[in-house]
């Protein structure tokens, strides 16, 4: 046995040498694979005989061929490329709606805003002269359509991102399913713990760090196991699997469970559910941070408002709402200003939702109590009378017409018939069918009718005989009379063609402060010019402090992904020389087996 026990020890070593040169050229192949961990083979002896009482070694054993893992390395990097992830999709569009908000001298809507107050400047300058008139308009419509489009542009923008985010909680579905499938294949291939599935482990491992771009998610190996029999510590996960989103399972070994998805038709926007093994849906919408999908989320909004049709959080959202807040503010101040100026007839906005009973304050929040004044002019243009009216929290518009209409002695001449609901026909009217109301006021025989607020936005909410119609960025509109007939625009108070004391007040208006009603419930006191500011600067300034932490984020992912790469990828230097090492064991283990075939030949021709 002896002689031939010699030869199987040399063979072994041409085996094992050749499994060693086998790898080592797997992982230079390999070495810009996009995502690969290099492998060493495991050696160990081969046992023994007894011979003569000592023990003579039987050559090497290919024990198994290992990846060099490291799982907390690998764990940072998931973890880095999550947070870059983010900051990238967050960073991509914030550059969109920066591009969109440019407002530099001779663009933007800001500049649209300058020419339409220099248009009320000539306006005022010269309040009789039918082409200065047409400007107005041409410079409202201008700006009115430039926030417009503003709006669209951001609503557009937030629908975009999210359809984005269909297409990443399918893509999560998707790798999660094939994530569970490989654990299968694992589970079939893993049948002694000496086997490793070393491509399909390579393979999960690739989708886990996919997945941790798209989701803040936990892969939990709840078996790690470690060794230091190598030149790496390495510490791999066992066969237990388990792949949460916060807190919720989607991938429990060779099970899937996906997320779901649900449209809502009302809201045109995707909510992101779970069911449970036992059928039960959990929304997990608010729950989800991190990568791709988080920044979808943060962006668009989480949280829906049915009776307001909007998100009530998100960052594209933030934006619509203080451009609607601008635009509310603009209108309300305008229009305020405009009712002030006598005409025949003064007619509301259709009023969507607004019944005679309900409180005004509840309605629109720029409602503010206290009073505006009913104003009569004849046709000459001089005041005949004028009627106080109150707003409280309790007032509704049955109760405004009430007092329109009571029959009281305005001018205390003791004369019941010559007061302010002696001129007028004054009305409101709530259409069932189409749930909106239509409040107006139209002046008898020649007089005018003007309404002067004292603080209560009464004609500036409701536009009633306004300058522009509209409550928010997408419906403002220059009132469609005067879009139509620029030659009613009137610049005096008394309705006379040639005052211009209202118009002088509207361009006075782009001096003073006034209250904007943020939607979170705050209150801004601030010229319209620099509300707006504050919105671009408020784009701006997300954009930036993003591209900071994005920077940030990825000065960590390289130097995450260099240690990684350090413990698991190529190096083709590394591994060339240990191709030489194994050349020469290949070579020494020949050698052996040469000489032994010497040595046969030699006892052999002892016979002859």
């Amino acid at each position: 046995m002896g002689i031939f026990s010699s030869l199987h020890t040399g063979v072994t070593g041409l085996k094992a040498s050749e499994l060693q040169i086998a790898t080592t050229g797997n992982n230079i192949s390999n070495a810009n694979s996009t995502f690969y961990t290099r492998q060493r083979v495991v050696q160990t002896t081969n046992g023994y005989y007894n011979t003569n009482s000592v023990q003579v070694g039987t050559g090497t054993f290919v024990e198994s061929i290992v990846r060099l893992h490291d799982e907390h390395a690998y764990f940072k990097l998931k973890n880095a490329s999550t947070g870059l992830e983010y900051t990238k999709y967050m960073g991509d569009t914030l550059k969109e709606i920066a591009q969109r908000f440019p407002d530099i001298q001779t663009t933007g809507m800001l500049n649209d805003l300058k020419n339409y107050h220099k248009a009320w400047n000539d306006f005022a300058s010269n309040p009789t002269e039918s082409a200065i008139k047409v400007s107005l308009i041409k410079a409202s419509e201008t700006l009115t359509q430039s926030i417009n489009n503003a709006f669209a542009t951001l609503s557009q923008i937030q629908k975009k991102v999210n359809s984005d985010i269909k297409l990443t909680v399918d893509e999560i579905n998707r790798i999660g399913g094939e994530i569970a499938l490989i654990n299968k294949q694992i589970y079939g291939q893993e049948a002694i713990f000496t086997d490793h599935a070393n491509e399909l482990r390579d393979r999960r491992d690739e989708l886990e760090l996919t997945l941790s771009k798209l989701i803040d998610s936990v892969a939990s190996k709840t078996e790690i196991v470690q060794s230091n029999r190598l030149d790496t510590t390495l510490k791999n996960p066992g066969k237990h699997y388990n792949l949460s989103v916060e807190g919720y399972t989607l991938v429990d070994g060779a099970n899937f469970h996906p997320l779901v998805l649900d449209y809502d038709d009302k809201n045109e926007g995707y909510n992101i559910y779970y069911r449970t093994p036992d059928e039960k849906v959990r929304d997990i919408t608010s729950k989800i941070t991190g990568g791709q999908l988080g920044a979808q989320l943060d962006l668009r909004g989480r949280d829906y408002t049915k009776s307001e049709g909007k998100y009530k959080d998100g960052i594209v959202q933030s934006y619509m709402d203080w451009l609607d807040t601008f635009s509310k503010t603009m209108i309300n101040e305008t229009n305020n200003l405009y009712a002030s100026s006598a005409k025949s007839s003064v007619v509301s906005d259709e009023l969507k939702y607004l019944q005679g009973d309900i409180p005004l304050l509840n309605y629109d929040r720029t409602l503010q109590i206290g009073s505006f004044d009913i104003v009569i002019y004849d046709e000459k243009g001089n005041e005949q009378v004028r009627k106080n009216i109150t707003i409280d929290v309790d007032t509704t518009m049955d109760d405004v017409l009430r007092q329109i209409t009571s029959n009281t002695d305005d001018n205390n001449d003791n004369n019941t018939q010559n007061d302010v609901d002696d001129h007028i026909d004054a009305s409101f009217s709530y259409d069932q069918r189409t749930q909106s109301s239509l409040f107006q006021i139209n002046a008898k025989n020649g007089f005018k009718v003007a309404i002067e607020d004292n603080g209560t936005n009464f004609s500036g909410a409701f536009s009633i005989g306004g300058f522009f119609s509209g409550k928010d960025a997408s419906t403002l509109r220059v009132k469609n009379s005067l879009a139509e007939n620029s030659n009613t625009l009137r610049a005096s108070k008394s309705g006379v063609d040639s005052g211009n004391d209202m118009a002088n007040e509207i361009l006075q208006l782009q001096y003073e402060k006034v209250n904007f009603y943020n939607t979170d419930g705050t209150i801004d006191t601030l010229t319209m010019e620099e509300y707006y500011r504050k919105l671009t600067g408020k784009i701006a300034s997300d954009g930036e402090n993003n591209e900071v932490i994005h920077a940030s984020n990825e000065t960590l992912y390289n130097s995450v992904y260099a240690e990684y790469q350090s413990k698991s990828g190529v190096n083709t230097n590394e591994e060339l020389a240990a191709l030489i090492q194994y050349q020469a064991s290949y070579g020494a283990a020949a050698k052996v087996v040469t000489t032994v075939d010497r040595m046969l030949d030699t006892l052999l021709g002892l016979k002859t």
